[in-house]
Parts: C-alpha cells; sequence; structure tokens
C-alpha cells in the first residue's frame, strides 16, 4: 500500500497498534515506509518503551521528568543488551539482579574457598573466559592488588546477603560483567569510590544493618524490601553520597536510615514504615536531602537530627510515630521545609536541649500532643508554619533540659557510632559540598514568625522559659484557652506585629515575674480579656479591641507601661488597674463599649500609676446600635506587617495541607499533657 494513499496523521493512529516484530517488517519495506515508523517516536516507541516491565525511564533515576533524544534508540539498546545475557538462559529467574548480558549454555562453573579449585578470585578469573559463572563461598576475600576483569564473567556470592566479602579494587577492561549477592568494601591500598547499584532485592534479618555504606560510597539503592534487620536497614557514613530511592524501609529492630559522620545522600520517595527506632536518624554532621518520603508508624521519631546532624528534610508525609514527627536536640540544625506532620502520638516538631534549625513552611496537624515543643537553650527559627488542631499547645516553650541516661538508652546508645575514632576526626572535618545545603542564616534568639497557629486544644502559645524569645507577625486564632499565656520569662518576650484573634480565653496572659514587650499587635475579639498582666514590661501601639472582658487588665505586682494602644471592650472597661499594679497608662485612644460600664476602672493607687494624656472616645446610641462607632484607620487596623510574605504562604500552605491529607487516613484519640512534651527526656 502507498503512503500516500492516507494522510500522515491516519497513518500513525494505524501503526500505533503494531506489536514490535510488525513495526521492525515495516521498516524494511521502503525508505518511505522507514521514515514514517522513525516518525513514531513519541508515540508508539516511548509507549514500548515505558510499557516494558524490565526497562525503566532512560533517564531514570535522576531525571526521569527529562525526554530521551530518541525512544526508539533507548528501547532498541536495552533490548539488544537484555537480549545477550538471556539468550538460553536455563535459570532466569534465580536472580533478581539486572541482566546485562546473557548466558551461554557452553560456559563453565568456577567454585572458589577455602575447599575448592580455587582459594582466591584472582586465580578463578585467570582462568575463565566468557560468559563463566563464578561461585563463592562464604568468607572474606581480600586482594592484595588491583583485580583486572578482561572478559564478561558472572560473579555469585553463595549463602545469604552478607555472607560474602570482597575487599577488592576492581579494573574492569571487559564491556560488562555480573555481580550477585556480594557485599563489596574497599582494598586498603586504594581511595577507589565505589558505585553500587542495588535494585530489587530483599534485604532481611542481618544481624547488623541490612546495607552499610562508607568510605565515600555511591550508586543506586532502588526498589528494594529492606527489613526486619537488627540494626539500621541502611547505614550511610565516612563520606558516602548513596541516591536511595522508593525502597520500603520497615520493621526494623532500630532505625530505618542512619546518616553519620559525614555522610550524604539523596533519600527520596521511599515508604519507611514500622521501625523500633526513628525513621531516619541524622548525626554527628550526617548532612542528607530527605524529599518526598513517607515516614509512618514507627516506634520512636519520624526524623531525629542530634549531635550536630544537618540535612535538609523536604516535602516528606511523617504520620503517626510515637514520638515527635521531627525531634532535634544536641546540636542538631536541619532545614525541615513542607513537611505535613501529623497525627503523632505524641508533639509533631521537638526542639530540645541545643537543637537549632529552619522549621518553615510545615502543616503541623492533628498530633495528640503540642504542635512545636521547643526547650530552652535551643534556638530553632520556626517561620511560615500552619500549626492547627493539635490536642495541647500550638507552640510550647519549656524550661526542661534532656536526661543523658534516657537519651542514650533509647536512642542509637549501643550502636557502633564511635568506630575508629570517627567522631573525633567528624568534628573537625566538614565536607565542602555546601550547595547540597541550602544554608539559613544562624540565629541567636529563638525565633517564632509568620506561622498560622489556630484551633489547639489548648493556648496557640505556651511560655515558660528562661530565656529571650521573639514571636513576631503569628496568626493566632481560635485556640481553646488563651492565644499566648507566658507563664515563666524571666528574659524579655518579644510579642510583636501578631494577630492574635477569636481565642477562648483572653489574647494575650502575662503571670507574675514575667517580662514581656507587646508591640504592634491586633489582640481582637478573645472570649475574656484582651490582655492580662501580672508582670512587667511595656505595651505599645497594639490595637486591642472587641474582647469579651477586659481590653487590658493589671493584676497584683504588674508594673507595665501603656502607651499609644487603641483599647476597646465589648461588655467591661477598656482598661482595669487593680490590686498593686503600678506603671503608666498614657497617650492611649479608649473607646466605650456597648454597655454602660465606664472605660477606666482604678483602685487608689495614684503614687505608683499615673494615668494621664488619654483620649476617652465615645459613641451615641445610634452609632453603637449601627456598630460603626469608629474606624481604625489612621494607623490601619493593626498588625502592620510591612513587605511580608505571610499571606501568600497561608495561601499555598491550605493549598499543600488538601492535597496531601487526601493521601492521609488516620485516627487518633485524645489525651493531654499539662507542663512538657509527652517523653520530652529521650528520642
Amino acid at each position: 500500500m502507498e503512503i500516500s494513499g492516507l494522510p500522515l496523521e491516519l497513518w500513525r493512529l494505524i501503526l500505533a497498534y503494531l506489536p514490535l516484530p510488525d513495526l521492525g517488517r515495516c521498516c524494511v519495506v521502503c525508505r518511505a515506509w522507514y521514515e514514517l515508523i522513525i516518525s513514531l517516536d513519541n508515540t508508539r516507541w516511548r509507549q514500548l518503551c515505558l510499557g516494558c516491565s524490565e526497562c525503566k525511564h532512560p533517564n531514570w533515576p535522576n531525571h526521569p521528568d527529562v525526554e530521551p533524544q530518541s525512544w526508539r534508540e533507548a528501547f532498541r539498546q536495552h533490548h539488544l543488551t537484555s537480549k545477550i545475557w538471556t539468550r538460553n538462559a536455563q535459570d532466569l529467574e534465580s536472580s533478581n539482579c539486572l541482566y546485562l548480558f546473557r548466558r551461554k549454555k557452553d560456559r563453565k562453573t568456577i567454585f572458589v574457598g577455602p575447599t575448592s579449585e580455587h582459594v582466591n578470585l584472582r586465580s578463578a578469573l585467570a582462568v575463565a573466559n566468557v560468559y563463566d559463572k563464578i561461585i563463592i563461598s562464604p568468607g572474606v576475600y581480600e586482594e592484595q592488588n588491583e583485580v583486572t576483569l578482561k572478559v564478561p564473567v558472572e560473579i555469585i556470592g553463595r549463602g545469604k546477603l552478607g555472607d560474602v566479602a570482597l575487599l577488592v579494587s576492581f579494573d574492569q577492561h571487559c564491556p560488562t560483567a555480573r555481580l550477585c549477592n556480594l557485599v563489596l568494601m574497599p582494598a586498603w591500598f586504594t581511595p577507589v569510590v565505589y558505585k553500587i547499584i542495588m535494585i530489587r532485592n530483599e534485604i532481611s534479618q542481618c544481624k547488623a544493618s541490612g546495607i552499610f555504606l562508607r568510605l565515600a560510597a555511591g550508586g543506586l539503592i532502588a526498589d528494594n524490601n529492606i527489613h526486619s534487620n537488627s540494626e539500621a536497614g541502611i547505614d550511610i557514613r565516612k563520606g558516602a553520597n548513596p541516591l536511595i530511592l522508593c525502597n520500603q524501609i520497615h520493621s526494623g529492630h532500630r532505625s530505618g536510615i542512619v546518616v553519620l559522620g559525614n555522610g550524604k545522600g539523596i533519600i527520596r520517595s521511599n515508604r519507611i514504615y514500622g521501625n523500633k527506632e526513628a525513621g531516619i536518624y541524622i548525626l554527628y554532621n550526617g548532612n542528607p536531602v530527605v524529599s518526598g518520603n513517607h515516614i509512618y508508624q514507627g516506634l520512636a521519631a519520624g526524623v531525629a537530627v542530634n549531635e550536630n546532624g544537618r540535612g535538609q528534610i523536604l516535602e516528606n508525609i511523617i504520620r503517626e510515630n510515637h514520638w515527635g514527627g521531627a525531634d532535634i536536640r544536641r546540636g542538631g540544625d536541619p532545614v525541615l521545609r513542607k513537611n505535613l506532620i501529623c497525627y503523632g502520638y505524641s508533639d509533631g516538631v521537638v526542639v530540645g536541649e541545643r537543637g537549632k534549625g529552619l522549621i518553615e513552611g510545615n502543616t503541623i496537624y492533628g498530633n495528640k500532643g503540642c504542635g512545636v515543643w521547643v526547650m530552652s537553650s535551643s534556638l530553632p527559627h520556626i517561620a511560615n508554619n500552619q500549626i492547627s488542631r493539635n490536642n495541647i499547645y500550638g507552640v510550647a516553650v519549656f524550661c526542661r533540659k534532656d536526661d543523658v541516661n534516657d537519651y542514650l538508652n533509647n536512642q542509637g546508645g549501643d550502636e557502633n557510632f564511635n568506630d575508629e575514632g570517627e567522631i573525633i576526626s567528624w568534628e573537625n572535618d566538614f565536607d565542602s559540598d555546601e550547595e547540597r545545603y541550602t544554608s539559613h542564616k544562624p540565629i541567636t534568639v529563638a525565633l517564632i514568625e509568620f506561622n498560622n497557629i489556630n484551633h489547639n486544644g489548648a493556648a496557640g502559645l505556651y511560655i515558660k522559659s528562661s530565656e529571650t524569645l521573639n514571636i513576631i507577625a503569628n496568626a493566632v486564632h481560635a485556640n481553646h484557652d488563651n492565644g499566648i499565656a507566658i507563664y515563666q520569662s524571666s528574659q524579655f518576650t518579644h510579642i510583636t506585629n501578631n494577630s492574635i484573634t477569636c481565642n477562648s480565653v483572653g489574647g494575650v496572659l502575662v503571670e507574675a515575674g514575667c517580662k514581656v514587650e507587646l508591640r504592634g499587635n491586633g489582640i481582637y475579639d478573645n472570649s475574656s480579656h484582651g490582655v492580662t498582666s501580672k508582670g512587667e514590661g511595656t505595651v505599645l501601639e497594639n490595637d486591642i479591641l472587641g474582647n469579651h472582658g477586659y481590653g487590658l487588665q493589671l493584676l497584683e505586682n504588674a508594673d507595665m507601661k501603656v502607651t499609644k494602644n487603641r483599647i476597646q471592650s465589648l461588655h467591661d472597661y477598656g482598661i482595669a488597674i487593680l490590686d498593686q499594679a503600678k506603671g503608666a497608662v498614657q497617650e492611649n485612644q479608649i473607646f466605650r463599649g456597648k454597655v454602660g460600664k465606664t472605660i477606666l476602672e482604678k483602685t487608689e493607687n495614684p503614687e505608683k500609676c499615673t494615668v494621664q494624656s488619654n483620649e476617652i472616645l465615645a459613641c451615641s446610641k445610634n452609632s453603637c446600635r449601627s456598630g460603626i462607632a469608629w474606624k481604625l484607620d489612621n494607623p490601619p487596623a493593626r498588625p502592620l506587617v510591612e513587605g511580608s510574605n505571610r499571606a501568600t504562604s497561608m495561601v499555598q500552605t491550605r493549598q499543600r495541607v488538601a492535597s496531601m491529607t487526601t493521601r492521609i487516613a488516620a485516627t487518633v484519640e485524645g489525651g493531654c499533657h499539662d507542663n512538657g512534651s509527652i517523653f520530652c527526656s529521650i528520642l
């Protein structure tokens, strides 16, 4: 049939149904048919390539979104390399390793071992021909010089994975080879960086770690089932830098993945669940990129970062873990960004003693403890997070310290993290590959800014600290206690430019002995008093309006300077100065509410409390009834945050929550603790 008989678009539609042999026959008809078949590259050839169960995307795993130059050529190369090895094979299904070339019927089998014809690998390779099989008995085999692979051979370890270890440096001259069921370790005489490829294996019930990578080892570990091992599922240390992709890592007796000793790696799109310790444990300058993983139902923390560990923890789902979803302590300094941390049986994020790090853009939702639990002596930067519907506080800062014994006994205490004097060298051996780590500016004061903290079971922010704390530009809304409660604060807590609204009790509570600066906040529509203070400090340029109790209440021995605020209460006094409270109340605008009470209630204490130069604004009955008694226009209603990206970030956060929560179904029971993190002294 002539091609010109039909339009090319119709031909392409018809030919898309042809199997591979028929496409090959069409190619040899004539030049026109050949060019027509070649033109199917982005349709039929792409479909054949991706439809082959043994054929990965040509640019997998690093760039699976990048199209190859030719789908037909990619499929042809895969077909030819597979055909070489599997031709006439009798035991095709005996291994899950990649088949890079095919076996021959007349190949021989050579045995290596203490009681075999060859006692080492070198002598076996000396007599091997093309495609021969070398089977090695259990043991450790070390070669003093490089071993040359001159012809394609298959080298197989006998027994379980880990029974055969090769301390060998290979010099490969042949185009391909096949290695199976072996543990490869660097030889003593070479700094060779090993590139390991492990795909579709089951690695289980090892007496140590399932996979152990060190001495700058790299490569790909993908699509494996790693479970029930006595130590970590995967252990990455001493500069190892693998790609850990699409594995199931579960049911381990220790952590799922451990990264330490300047270990790096990209840990992406894995399912990590049901491990007895942390899903991912980063320490001693470990610095991986952990992204897109599902970390769930672990018996300890989802991700733990300790002992100067770093890393980027990005866009993971961390849910239903028994301890903190993320636990950062003892110099841990990660970037924790855009994760969904939810339905944990303790707190969402725990920042323990000397913990640091940037906690940004996460959704921390529905945890049985606090959303974020911070110890004194830690310096986190908590920014742009959605912290909502946690059973206790949204964010809590406590004066607590780690119990050293509990810490060591419950998280890595008897793992061999100090072998060969590694820790001493790690302290002074920071890697220079800083482009892998999106650093954040160090801070000297713990900072909580631009977060949306709402609908939590207790106070939005609960402060019981002995150190300075900055709380800036947060939206603290509809929490089931006070918006912000400060119970201990010997150093100043700076509360600036926050929106504190519709909380079930008061807006801000400051207990006796606490020091606080309230500046530029909007404190609206809370169910009790706007601000209650028994402590000392300043209340400057805030809008405290529409609250159901007093607008501002000073009690006991409070010593506050209240200046240039706009204050109003719906049902009570605008300002109440009671007991032995002292300070200065001046230059405020005080609006009358809807009831007949006076605007200012004050005990007789004139020598200690100055009240002067305040502007009293009353409203007529008609204007009060209409609800437009006055407007906040000079300046506009506070908070005023110039250059803030909070509105944009909140929209993005809500969209992310909607997309991520559709993938999660979990139910947790209620429960509450009133003085600190659940399991606060251990990871």
